[in-house]
């Protein structure tokens, strides 16, 4: 299926009142250079000011998730490291569901016999690393901060670790030895051309998503979801009207209701328009 803009991924069903928009950031509102663009920008400040809630779901770190709350002026709270979290629009955390100690160990050692490069994201904001790795500019690039040190496996590291990032691309055999070894004890999804994720069985973005509507009272069938990876399919697939970037993978195309245009041509401001405003 090509991905047009606005092209539908499935029969049309009707359109509902929409209460809250779900995004996820990277490859979806952040542009290829991790920026939002004006147009962007100003589709959401349009939706706070007609009393839609937007609820920025991501893979990033609580750091990004509190610059985001600021930046965009954002009155609700918000999901980071892969739904592991959330955000109060004051800077506190609950929902918080780190990756049990015993899991941890095992993906990590599981890790230094690959040979893979590793990421973890905290609590605290950094992101740890043992060592070097061409795929981890990537994660740099996209303004994370690097924590540099010689063990993951440090007590102040393990008891903090909220998302495991696995840099390798789809085709590493590691993606199929980790499903293999921890997919009963981790949920392991790809995020992206060179990461593979794991966190918490407890956490991703659908069932942290479900939190704030329990805390907003916003019913699933009035919120529009956009996203481009396959974390997103929970929250594609819960919201009222769920929409995929046109650079997203194809198994989230195929269960989005719509495609807009991709993250380099504003597909999240497109998909406001058209079906929170009605515009063409």
């Amino acid at each position: 299926m090509a991905a047009n803009s606005l092209e539908k991924s499935k029969e049309s069903k009707e359109l509902k009142k929409i209460e809250l928009i779900a995004i996820d950031l990277d490859g979806t509102l952040f542009n290829s250079k991790s920026e939002i663009s004006k147009r962007n920008k100003d589709a959401i400040n349009r939706c706070l000011e007609n009393k839609i809630k937007i609820i920025i779901t991501t893979a990033k770190t609580v750091n990004w998730a509190k610059k985001l709350i600021k930046e965009l002026n954002l009155k609700d709270p918000q999901i980071a490291s892969a739904g592991a979290v959330i955000v109060n629009p004051d800077g506190d955390l609950n929902y918080i569901k780190k990756i049990p100690i015993n899991s941890y160990k095992k993906i990590i050692n599981l890790a230094r016999k690959w040979e893979v490069g590793v990421a973890v994201s905290c609590i605290d904001s950094f992101v740890y690393y043992e060592k070097d790795n061409p795929f981890l500019k990537y994660v740099w690039d996209s303004g994370e901060i690097p924590g540099k040190t010689d063990n993951l496996l440090k007590n102040g590291i393990a008891n903090q670790a909220l998302l495991i990032t696995i840099t390798i691309t789809a085709e590493h055999p590691f993606n199929n030895i980790v499903a293999e070894e921890l997919g009963d004890e981790l949920k392991v999804r790809r995020a992206g051309e060179y990461f593979l994720t794991a966190y918490n069985k407890r956490a991703g973005k659908l069932g942290a998503l479900r939190n704030v509507l329990k805390i907003t009272g916003v019913n699933p069938a009035s919120i529009m979801a956009i996203g481009d990876s396959e974390g997103d399919l929970g929250m594609i697939s819960l919201a009222g009207i769920g929409i995929a970037m046109g650079n997203a993978l194809k198994k989230l195309k195929d269960a989005a209701d719509f495609v807009v245009s991709d993250n380099d041509n504003d597909g999240v401001a497109e998909a406001i328009n058209k079906f929170v405003f009605g515009e063409i």
